[in-house]
């Protein structure tokens, strides 16, 4: 007998992260003054508020790596300012300005911190915003210019050029200087952007996603303006859904054209020709009873050889159950060269079911036209022609008359067609459609190209950048945040049970959100 089998053993817990310590403050070498530390035990430089001297906080001497570099600039989110960005909440701890080789070009990178999350970027470039993650996958060819492939994403190649440092302030997990130049290149798959920093000791490439600027500035509660300089590197067209509307109503538009031609075929129920005389003056004309089955459109078309001449008709169609009529009326003309065949067709708004009749009054040119008689002809004709007929053996009429009146010629007359169709598909609704669409859509055509032009106006290539030999920091694309004088609530945030774990909690930190960050979607 088989033994039971023993039960599975429990799988070992996964422990939770340790959460961080506290912000530590230190006072400034330089000039004694009072720095704060958010992300501690993974921050390697900070920025006294005070002085503005960069300190290098990796070092248990708190060496100055750089003094007193400019006076503090303010920022439009100041350092410690939190916000809620893709459902995490981020704190700011770094800021810093750049700008491209010449100077002229220069964006804004705040440094956002989560102890489980790690760190990200929030650029701001133009008055656009971008929110950055370092990727810690190998990305082959970046840094080219050929277009790349990241998970299934392809990225088109931008620009590429070089990246200087110009102000630093707060702190951050490498060691930041204004001395950093940077080699970069940029590609792009709006809202999406790939961004690549090397130097001749390391390649960094991170991925970032564009967020507009209402969301930044309801994510930090901070009325930050929007005053968007041109199109953003990676902005998503704004004109690109206006392009899709007409062509999706054009669809739209198409289908239903397509769907009532399947639904209603027009179908014939009642054809009839009639002769009009000069004599039928006043004359109403009646058609033999029909059925329309179910409520449709009614439509009527005429055809009738004219010569140098016209035809009006005042067309009623009668219900001879209910005695209720709708009215249509129709012209036709002729003036050219030889008898040519005239149509023209007339659509009634729908009418109900029944049995109808068509009652139909005319009016012509050939009712000023009279039949003309052959002139009378002489006695002598007239038994010429008797004779011919009759042969000579035959014998005279006892009575002949002395003058014999000829035949006249038949009336001037014409014949018109009037045939009549039901449910028929309307074509004038749809193509008017089709105009006013084709013109909407190319208006967003016309914006929608003028709008990437705008965009890849600003990429290219700096060929005239020298190479970077040893400038990347150690850490990734570079961030930011301004100074702030007020550091309420920060003791209360992330803090562990006990001030003794102020360094392992900071370096277990380190550890759970670097894990974290690499597998986070942006």
């Amino acid at each position: 007998m088989d033994e039971p089998l023993a039960p599975p053993a429990p799988s070992p817990a996964v422990p939770a992260p340790r959460p961080p310590g506290r912000p530590r403050t230190f006072a400034c070498p330089n000039c004694g003054g009072a720095v704060t530390l958010r992300a501690v035990g993974q921050s390697i430089s900070a920025t006294c508020s005070q002085c503005s001297s960069l300190i290098d906080v990796a070092d248990e001497n708190l060496r100055i790596i750089q003094k007193a570099q400019a006076a503090l600039e303010p920022s439009e989110i100041p350092i410690g300012s939190r916000g809620r960005l893709q459902d995490v909440e981020w704190e700011v701890v770094g800021y810093m300005r750049r700008s491209d080789r010449t100077g002229y070009y220069e964006w804004i990178e705040y440094l956002l911190f989560n102890p489980y999350r790690g760190y990200r970027f929030l650029v701001r470039e133009q008055g656009h915003w971008t929110l950055v993650k370092m990727l810690t996958r190998d990305v082959p060819a970046a840094g080219s210019t050929i277009d790349l492939t990241v998970e299934g994403r392809r990225y088109a190649f931008f620009s590429k050029g070089q990246a200087l440092t110009k102000y630093v302030a707060g702190e951050f997990y490498w060691r930041a200087s204004t001395a950093d130049v940077t080699e970069t290149a940029d590609y792009i798959a709006s809202p999406h952007r790939l961004m690549v920093e090397s130097n001749d000791e390391e390649i960094i490439v991170s991925e970032g996603v564009y967020l507009e600027p209402s969301l930044v500035a309801e994510a930090f509660k901070l009325p930050l303006s929007d005053e968007r300089d041109g199109p953003g590197v990676n902005q998503p067209n704004p004109h690109r859904r206006w392009l899709r509307v007409p062509l999706a109503a054009l669809g739209v538009a198409t289908l239903l054209q397509f769907g009532s031609l399947a639904l209603s075929p027009g179908r014939q129920v009642a054809s009839q020709t009639f002769t009009l005389t000069s004599a039928d003056k006043g004359k109403t004309f009646a058609s033999e009873p029909f059925r329309l089955d179910g409520r449709g459109n009614v439509e009527f078309e005429t055809s009738a050889e004219l010569k140098d001449d016209w035809l009006e008709l005042d067309v009623a169609l009668v219900n001879v159950e209910t005695n209720k009529s709708y009215h249509a009326s129709q012209g036709l003309e002729n003036y050219s060269s030889g008898r040519v065949t005239e149509r023209t067709s007339e659509l009634l708004s729908p009418v109900p079911a029944g049995t109808y009749k068509l009652l139909i009054d005319t009016n012509a040119g050939l009712f000023t036209k009279v039949a003309e008689t052959v002139p009378m002809v002489a006695r002598e004709d007239y038994l010429q022609t008797w004779l011919r007929n009759n042969g000579q053996g035959g014998s005279f009429p006892s009575s002949q008359p002395t003058i014999a009146p000829a035949p006249a010629n038949p009336l001037p007359s014409e014949t018109f067609t009037v045939t009549v169709r039901h449910a028929v598909p309307i074509w004038s609704n749809y193509l008017g459609a089709v105009g006013l669409l084709a013109l909407g859509a190319g208006f967003g055509f016309f914006r929608d190209r003028r709008f990437e032009q705008s965009r890849w106006e600003q990429g290219g290539i700096d060929e005239e950048a020298p190479s970077v030999s040893g400038n990347l920091a150690a850490g990734g694309f570079v961030a930011a945040a301004g100074s702030s004088s007020s550091d309420s609530g920060t003791d209360n945030w992330w803090s562990s049970s006990s001030d003794d774990d102020d360094d392992s909690g900071g370096s277990s930190s380190s550890d759970d959100s670097s894990s974290s960050s690499s597998s986070e979607d942006t």
